[in-house]
């Protein structure tokens, strides 16, 4: 099921055309890593897909009801707001559904034959199923301890560094879980237990994921799909990074190769 689908998508900055006329889709259960030089367009691709930038040309058509969230390279939070607030308040829609849950299942037990009511805890138990949400207060305690973010937990945000917020933000992300996540570089200031910990934590739960990164190892390790992004066009290769680089190298190959045969065509033809 196709989540989010971009068809021949353009973008321009001044007289450089980022984008020209791509095509690209997202479906539910990938982990797609994008790839290409510095400046070639990978932000502007996920900044598109998140809805954070409008295209020039083309069209973006989202699945009705999905929720699609972005790690932001700056993370911009509430001033003074503390470190275990600002992870909490990205839970108000799974702790509404826990208290909606709770109110469901003692009306069901007064009236137990209300389809409605059945019917909607129904609804509110899957929604909870997804986003992993029974155990909350115990997923925020263990989150804040792999980011090493629990000693901070009672001060503000905006007097930890640049990499303390970002963790803060992704931790937040992480359990909100939405149905699809956009990560800019998420290992950028993070430890090999950190790293650990958010790879096991992304396969376990099973995200969508569209995310850019230059570890070429975490590529390897999550990605379903590799993309990249090169002279304003995108190529998709199956798998994670060594795939990518085989599949690239078999297509230069043939490029090469085709090359070779044009040539050939060409000085036979001026001989004849």
């Amino acid at each position: 099921m196709a989540l989010v689908d971009l068809q021949k998508i353009s973008k321009q900055y001044e007289v450089q055309k980022i984008l020209d006329e791509i095509s690209f889709t997202v479906k539910e259960g990938e982990r797609v890593a994008v790839v290409g030089k510095n400046g070639c367009g990978k932000s502007t691709l996920l900044k598109i897909v998140s809805g954070e930038l409008e295209a020039d040309d083309g069209m973006r058509t989202v699945l009705n009801g999905i929720s699609i969230e972005m790690l932001a390279q700056v993370p911009k939070f509430q001033e003074g707001i503390t470190v275990r607030k600002a992870v909490e308040d990205q839970l108000t829609d799974l702790k509404a559904a826990k208290k909606r849950y709770d109110q469901l299942s003692d009306a069901i037990n007064r009236d137990p034959n209300n389809r409605a009511f059945l019917q909607e805890l129904t609804e509110v138990s899957t929604y909870i199923d997804f986003h992993n949400g029974w155990s909350l207060d115990d997923r925020v305690e263990r989150v804040l301890e792999e980011f090493a973010l629990k000693e901070y937990e009672h001060r503000a945000v905006d007097t930890l560094s640049g990499g303390e917020q970002r963790r803060v933000a992704l931790a937040g992300l992480l359990l909100k879980r939405p149905d699809l996540l956009l990560l800019d570089e998420p290992t950028n200031h993070l430890d090999v237990y950190m790293v650990k910990f958010l790879e096991e934590m992304l396969l376990r739960e099973n995200f969508t994921l569209l995310f850019i990164s230059h570890d070429r190892y975490f590529i390897d390790r999550l990605a379903t799909r590799t993309v990249e992004v090169e002279d304003g066009s995108i190529k998709s290769f199956k798998g994670g990074y060594n795939d990518y680089l085989q599949a690239k190298q078999k297509l230069l190959q043939d490029l090469e190769k085709q090359h070779d045969n044009l040539l050939r065509a060409l000085r036979s033809e001026m001989e004849w």
